[in-house]
């Protein structure tokens, strides 16, 4: 089957990925071939078979008009680690108020004041795929309580309790950490109805921003000012419209931006279409589930 990755790689990487594939493997916007190897957009002919993402997330890409012949994949735990790091860099300021602190030092304020620990506190990590698995592994260095909320539920030693609803896990986090995928299920899930059920004083955000409601998130931050939100997401990035509230720490969406990682994930991307060339169907998807909402 003649491959196309619809995105620029270089030689070294377009090399590995034919060597993965047992196929001669182009870079073509156009996707000519029967497999394409997409990022954010894609193309196909009459001849396409698959279209196999490198990201673990497709809302970024309008899947409303594949045929039905073609088979859509997604590429679960790409970016994962790097996620999950981005998420406790933006756990550990806000509970050890190190921008704060920092800010006062730099104009000679040298005064202690309480800070938290993550010990014992109870974190929720609302979308139980590889990258809320590999957060509740690093919650268990720091000794936190794990609870979590998946579809999909499966033993894991990381995990205390799954929780039987997203209202339930909302209701008994101290922190909140979001890795849900953005799907017409979840758009706007965490909305004022939500926040109201959050007893905690941390919302972390590193999957998509859609999947929280932008003008109930903002309501929130006003209504309780000791309170944050930590995102590495935004709505309609990377253009910033709005006026950040004082408390959300935003960072420009670093979770994904490691290139070893992208590299590992263009690779894996190769691998699970290399199984569907074979005849076995890895992580396939149901593109009504991203269509964008209009």
């Amino acid at each position: 089957m003649p491959v196309s990755i619809t995105f620029n790689v270089d030689a070294d990487l377009l090399k590995q990925c034919a060597e993965i594939l047992g196929e001669p493997v182009t870079v073509d916007r156009d996707g000519s071939g029967d497999v394409e190897i997409v990022a954010t957009k894609y193309a196909f002919n009459a001849n396409t078979r698959l279209i196999q993402s490198i990201y673990a997330s497709l809302d970024n890409l309008n899947l409303k008009d594949i045929p039905p012949q073609v088979k859509v994949c997604n590429n679960p735990g790409a970016f994962a680690d790097s996620a999950a790091e981005q998420a406790f860099a933006l756990i550990l300021p806000a509970v050890k108020k190190v921008f704060y602190h920092n800010l006062r030092t730099h104009k000679r304020i040298f005064k202690k004041e309480p800070v938290q620990t993550l010990k014992n506190k109870t974190i929720g990590i609302l979308g139980y795929g590889e990258v809320g698995s590999r957060i509740a592994k690093i919650a268990r260095a720091f000794q936190m309580n794990v609870i979590a909320y998946t579809r999909t539920q499966k033993e894991d030693l990381n995990v205390d309790q799954f929780a039987a609803s997203a209202a339930r896990l909302i209701a008994q986090s101290d922190i909140m950490v979001i890795c849900l995928p953005l799907t017409n299920s979840t758009r706007g899930l965490v909305n004022s109805d939500a926040l109201n059920m959050f007893n905690g004083n941390l919302i972390v955000n590193v999957s998509k921003a859609e999947v929280v409601n932008k003008a109930d998130i903002f309501w929130y931050l006003k209504r309780y000012p000791e309170r944050i939100y930590a995102t590495d997401v935004w709505w309609n990035e990377p253009a910033i419209v709005d006026d950040v509230p004082e408390n959300c720490i935003f960072t420009p969406h670093e979770g994904s931006e490691v290139p070893g990682d992208f590299s590992e994930a263009v690779l894996n991307a190769c691998r699970n279409a290399r199984k569907f060339m074979d005849g076995f169907e890895h992580n396939v998807v149901d593109p009504g589930e991203y269509y964008k909402l209009q």
